[in-house]
């Protein structure tokens, strides 16, 4: 199920190019038929209390974090929260403000997609 999850992400970042939210993948995901809720969230490496999305399934988790780190083709961007609004769905958590403050309650850092490599330089 990964596999075919993955497909599906890559699928609607080659439609749209980018500012592909969470809520929108979950939307096509569900509209395939395909499970994506569960007990399983990304959260920033520096802070476990920053999350970009929560209430994933293990397989849904799974491919959107080989996406960005192993197969590099996906590339998150910080986005303001409205983009989450217009897309119907955003976590019950307040928006983390400063990704370098270390804050000891669970935050969220709105993110969207574009296709692309996080390690590649860019000019």
């Amino acid at each position: 199920m990964k596999e075919r999850i993955k497909e599906i992400i890559i699928e609607l970042l080659t439609q749209r190019d980018e500012n592909v939210s969470f809520a929108e993948i979950e939307r096509i995901l569900e509209r395939k038929g395909i499970s994506y809720f569960g007990d399983y969230s990304i959260h920033m490496p520096s802070n476990k209390n920053v999350k970009l999305w929560v209430g994933m399934s293990e397989d849904f988790c799974r491919a959107v974090v080989e996406l960005m780190f192993e197969d590099r083709t996906i590339i998150p961007r910080n986005v303001p929260s409205t983009l989450y609004i217009f897309d119907g769905k955003i976590p019950d958590y307040p928006v983390a403000e400063n990704l370098h403050h270390m804050y000891e309650t669970e935050r969220w850092f709105p993110i969207a997609f574009s296709l692309g490599n996080l390690y590649e330089e860019r000019i």
